[in-house]
């Protein structure tokens, strides 16, 4: 037995789409009642499981120092080719403080960016507090214009990688101050 329409919508509906409901009623009873699951959909089939192919245990051993041989080879190749990714070295200049501070500033050979890798070496620098930094400036009559980058020292002796992506020419020397101060603590003589 179909269920009565009326009973299903109510009566406060427009009549396009009260006509267009009794439509979609008429088909449905007209289709009939869905079949009957089968048995066998009543729960899901187990997943597959992959055939597990075994590794000979004679097998393992070699294969274990092959890998090993395999990771030592290619750690070595890089470390050949890593060391001889230097720059080549354009320029050096001594620097010079006060209290026999001293350092040396390496300029390698333009990169392809246009950026002048650099290199830093520090000795007789006073560490300072937590927080603070020295800052490698170019100069240019005597005025700080353009920062090379900060760094910290703790030992005797502090090598730092800086960077000057700026026309080396247009500036006449390069100094080293706290941050956030303009007093030199240690300079060139020039560029």
């Amino acid at each position: 037995m179909s269920p009565d329409f009326d009973e299903l919508v109510g009566d406060d509906l427009a009549a396009a789409e009260r006509e267009r409901l009794e439509r979609v009623h008429a088909l449905l009873v007209a289709a009939g009642l869905p079949p009957e699951l089968p048995p066998r959909l009543a729960s899901p089939p187990p997943p597959p499981q992959a055939p597990v192919i075994p590794f000979p245990r004679r097998y393992r051993t070699a294969a274990a120092g092959v890998a090993a041989v395999l990771a030592v080879a290619l750690l070595g190749t890089g470390y050949v080719i890593g060391r001889g990714t230097t720059p080549e070295e354009a320029f050096a200049l001594p620097m010079t403080g006060a209290g026999g501070a001293k350092a040396e500033l390496v300029v390698f050979a333009k990169d392809a960016a246009g950026n002048w890798p650099m290199e830093l070496t520090v000795s007789g620098l006073e560490p300072l507090p937590a927080g603070s930094v020295y800052e490698l400036w170019l100069t240019k009559h005597g005025e700080l214009t353009e920062s090379c980058g900060t760094f910290s020292v703790s030992a005797a002796e502090t090598e730092v990688p800086l960077n000057a992506p700026y026309r080396l020419r247009d500036y006449d020397g390069w100094v080293v101050v706290e941050h956030g101060s303009t007093n030199p603590v240690l300079r060139t003589a020039a560029i």
